[in-house]
């Protein structure tokens, strides 16, 4: 009976299919590669690399969460870096992300909630339910191409190592991608999970990740 009361809770409510409860992890196996400092020759490492929700707070409608080690902290990765906390805030399924300094992640949860900051559609990273062909934050709308926004680029059957992480899904995994042009970001998404894959890619200075989920833990209501 569990798995059924799970997907109910993740797919209803302000952030369906992005499990936020205080708690919830997910753990990556991550190849990232770097320019060594004076060099200018490339380095590469495989790492574990945990993103986990320590806290979060509702109003009626909304949902704001503070993250530890959202998988952005692996763009421009270099040895030492350490997570950094982000917020995440959902409201009517738009999922937004912030990456204000620690001091200031507890006021701006406050204000988000309040209503006083409003996000822009620069924070804008997912809007849920996803479809192929979807375009949404950034520009989307005022360029005649894809860049400059997320774009939905495909709807694929699920890989047996993420079915594996729960036996429950039925959904897909959502391939998006952000493209600018000195870099683009992908990310993919499945809905009961959230992120499943992030990858970055700069197109001039070398920096590189691609991370792919390889562990998830449920947090507790």
């Amino acid at each position: 009976m569990l798995p059924l009361v799970v997907a109910l809770l993740t797919s209803s409510g302000p952030c369906p299919g992005l499990p936020l409860t205080p708690g919830t992890s997910w753990t990556y196996r991550a190849d990232v590669s770097w320019a060594a400092n004076g060099s200018g020759a490339a380095r590469h490492e495989t790492l574990s690399w945990t993103t986990s929700v320590l806290a979060a707070r509702t109003s009626d409608s909304s949902v704001a969460a503070t993250i530890q080690g959202w998988p952005t902290d692996l763009a421009w990765w270099e040895p030492g870096r350490r997570p950094t906390l982000s917020v995440i805030y959902c409201a009517r399924g738009q999922v937004y992300l912030f990456h204000p300094p620690a001091e200031a992640v507890t006021a701006l949860v406050t204000a988000l909630l309040a209503g006083s900051t409003q996000p822009t559609a620069d924070d804008l990273i997912l809007r849920l339910p996803l479809h192929t062909g979807q375009s949404f934050g950034g520009e989307a709308g005022r360029r005649p191409d894809t860049f400059y926004a997320w774009f939905v680029e495909s709807a694929d059957s699920l890989p047996a190592s993420v079915r594996r992480l729960r036996l429950d899904l039925t959904d897909s995994l959502y391939t998006l991608v952000y493209r600018t042009n000195p870099d683009h970001t992908i990310l993919g998404f499945v809905p009961g999970v959230g992120i499943v894959r992030y990858a970055y890619s700069h197109h001039g200075t070398t920096a590189e990740a691609d991370a792919w989920l390889v562990g998830y833990h449920e947090g507790r209501p």
